[in-house]
């Protein structure tokens, strides 16, 4: 769906015709089945987070901080995608089950999604160095903590808080066909026809939204 196709405008009956059947099939049935599941990760990380809160040491060991961190970036990555689409732009409800939303609330959806998915794999790795730097090189905690733990959390923070942030500012937060707000272009069914800026009349969200900046997308990502 995001794939621009060229050709002539599809009339409105064409266009809910051939969204039908992904809107209330695969599509209803994706969205149920993963906001559920993240549902339940978020149930999980807030529990992990409680556990870490009422253990003895509590937040003073820079290990229990690290998978505070780890945690908290599941939050965030988990709410963002338990939202059975509420959160899409009601310009896609022809082809996306339960979309609701507006271009703000997608561009939330996608900004807390990025988030939590960068700074949750990157907490991964400070707790793999973590490891390293106790068991390889037998560092200890007061030079881990002083030397060490401030990089093993500013690194993901800050690379989450900046691509997100950039992602945000060349708008390209953007519905990717599911539901879910985080491709990179906008181009959905009803675009076929116009030309990148345009806007449909009966919808919001400019055709190829997002195209100016998708080069910063695909260079972060790899």
């Amino acid at each position: 769906f995001i794939l621009k196709m060229k050709g002539s405008p599809l009339t409105l009956d064409e266009l809910i015709a051939i969204g039908a059947e992904n809107r209330n099939g695969h599509g209803k049935a994706n969205a149920i089945i993963g906001s559920s599941i993240a549902a339940v990760s978020l149930i999980s990380s807030s529990t992990l987070v409680w556990m870490i809160k009422r253990s003895r040491s509590s937040f003073t060991t820079t290990y229990n901080r690290i998978l505070l961190g780890m945690a908290i970036s599941d939050i965030l990555f988990s709410l963002a995608l338990a939202n059975f689409n509420f959160t899409a732009p009601r310009d896609d409800s022809y082809y996306v089950w339960n979309a609701s939303g507006n271009q703000v609330t997608c561009s939330v959806q996608g900004f807390t999604y990025i988030l939590g998915a960068c700074s949750g794999g990157l907490y991964s790795c400070s707790l793999n160095l973590l490891s390293l730097a106790i068991v390889k090189y037998n560092k200890p905690d007061g030079y881990i903590r002083s030397k060490v733990e401030p990089f093993l959390h500013g690194v993901p923070i800050a690379y989450a808080l900046i691509y997100s942030t950039t992602l945000l500012a060349k708008r390209n937060f953007n519905d990717n066909g599911g539901g879910n707000c985080y491709a990179p272009v906008y181009n959905p069914p009803h675009c076929i026809g116009y030309e990148d800026g345009e806007t449909r009349e009966g919808f919001d969200i400019p055709c190829g939204r997002g195209h100016d900046g998708a080069v910063v997308f695909y260079y972060l990502t790899g």
